[in-house]
């Protein structure tokens, strides 16, 4: 990620797609010498390079050389900028690669984290918070919804908190992808539970093609999540209501902490994620709102394990339903 090095305080930036320096307070990057306008230049990516454009009313300058008014210029690797004047302090440039996601830490003693695939925050051992790429945007996802994230979001915990920012060039320099995109139609899962209900294999028919999941132990998460989905199904629940179970109840089916199941989910979504790295929609299988989690509507095959009848269910006790 594309990045400058201030040669006097020995600081770097990362370069945000357009990325603001200036006296102003809300600048990306906040420059404190007199000589700076408020909003003295801006660099952008254009999709192939990093472009800066100079508005200022001292100049800006690169490699010793003021810039014209206004003009923009193709920066390159090792050029030294100066805002505002040749005596202030020079920003050279380390980086030039491409944008990407990031979120940069407003917590003090927290690292900046490069966005590649889910992530979860403050870390894995407590994964309260998931982010996930879907359709060309961010998804943050907490206990409470899911929602798309732009740059200046702050995301976190209250002790833990990161600020976010989008690396996703402007519409019109993203390369058009003509595949069909993937949909809950193209989407099944195919438990094949023992009797005991000890293990719990998964198979994933994306698009008509398997992809075994094998046997992990968040797979019963995902079994009694199916069964309720399959319920009410049964019982004529309409789409928007479909498979939602309460958060509660369901540490109480698994006997575990709602920490302990956010870990399962991760670990889900990392799994489809490594297996399959072009499916975003894999992410949004699982859904929340508030007190609630389900499974999108997609298609169950469930074989094996115990059978009830459907609304036969015992305090504290998984639905059993095949």
């Amino acid at each position: 990620m594309a990045s400058m090095f201030n040669e006097a305080t020995g600081t770097s930036v990362l370069l945000q797609p357009q990325h603001v320096f200036g006296r102003h307070p809300t600048a990306a990057t906040l420059l404190t010498n007199m000589e700076a306008s408020r909003t003295h230049a801006v660099v952008i990516w254009d999709g192939e390079h990093w472009i800066l454009q100079d508005t200022s009313t001292n100049g800006t300058f690169v490699n010793n050389l003021r810039l014209e008014k206004g003009s923009k210029i193709q920066l390159t690797q090792g050029d030294t900028i100066k805002f505002g004047s040749l005596n202030v302090e020079g920003w050279f440039i380390k980086d030039l690669s491409a944008p990407k996601s990031v979120l940069l830490p407003l917590t003090l003693g927290l690292e900046t984290i490069h966005l590649e695939a889910i992530t979860v925050l403050p870390s894995e051992a407590s994964p309260e918070v998931s982010i996930y790429p879907f359709q060309g945007q961010w998804l943050c996802e907490t206990q409470t919804g899911t929602v798309a994230l732009k740059t200046g979001d702050c995301v976190g915990t209250s002790e833990c908190q990161w600020r976010f920012v989008d690396g996703t060039a402007s519409i019109e320099t993203d390369i058009v992808n003509n595949d069909k995109p993937l949909t809950f139609d193209d989407i099944r899962l195919i438990f094949d539970v023992s009797q005991n209900e000890e293990h719990v294999s998964v198979t994933l028919l994306l698009d008509e093609t398997p992809i075994d999941l094998g046997e992990r132990n968040h797979h019963y998460l995902l079994l009694l999540l199916a069964r309720k989905s399959l319920e009410d199904r049964q019982l004529g629940v309409c789409d928007a209501e479909k498979g939602w179970l309460d958060k509660t109840l369901l540490c109480q089916m698994l006997g575990q902490s709602e920490n302990h199941i956010n870990i399962h989910i991760y670990r889900f979504r990392k799994q489809l994620s490594a297996l399959y790295p072009d499916a975003e929609q894999l992410s949004t299988l699982i859904e929340r709102r508030c007190g609630e989690i389900r499974f999108s509507p997609i298609g169950f095959d469930i074989f094996g394990g115990l059978t009830l009848e459907p609304n036969t269910q015992e305090k504290g006790k998984p639905i059993r339903l095949n």
